[in-house]
């Protein structure tokens, strides 16, 4: 009875979704564009499905279907090969290192990396520097350390030219 109960008001949620109060019926959009400011889009992304493994133009493609680019990807494990590295995420982009200390330094740095698109440009890679700085026996956040972000990413985005030429030699 109380499972009758229940499939009775699925059916009713269900049809009730499926009502529509608007006087002009919805067309399916033509162009791109339209689809883009409707919010369509691809289940498989806009690369459409990969089911390879292979490495195309500079683009790492894992078992996951996620494309990062390699050379960002080595340039930036190669840049943060000083810090402790805490977290690796390949298919996602993202590096995270642990807190890091300079010697004789008062501040310490936590480093994250992200790589946000498959191709080689300076727009695909956003680095964020944490830092602390001790005080008493603790330490205190003071932020993002947009400076040294910058330096970063300048210096990861030079190896990853670096590297890509002497792949192609």
């Amino acid at each position: 009875m109380y499972i009758n109960h229940i499939s009775k008001l699925a059916l009713l949620l269900t049809l009730a979704a499926c009502s529509r109060n608007s006087e002009k019926p919805l067309e399916a959009p033509k162009s791109y564009e339209e689809k883009t400011k409707l919010g369509f889009g691809s289940l498989a992304g806009p690369e459409g499905l990969t089911m390879s493994t292979d490495t195309i133009s500079g683009r790492t493609n894992d078992t996951g279907g996620n494309v990062v680019n390699r050379y960002l990807w080595q340039a930036s494990l190669d840049t943060l090969k000083f810090a402790p590295l805490l977290s690796s995420d390949g298919p996602g982009g993202i590096l995270i290192t642990d807190w890091y200390q300079p010697a004789n330094a008062k501040d310490r740095l936590k480093i994250q990396v992200r790589i946000k698109d498959k191709q080689l440009r300076s727009d695909a890679i956003e680095v964020t520097v944490y830092k602390q700085v001790k005080q008493n026996n603790g330490w205190i956040d003071s932020g993002i350390d947009i400076k040294a972000s910058r330096e970063l990413e300048n210096i990861i985005l030079l190896k990853a030219r670096e590297i890509r030429v002497s792949s192609q030699t």
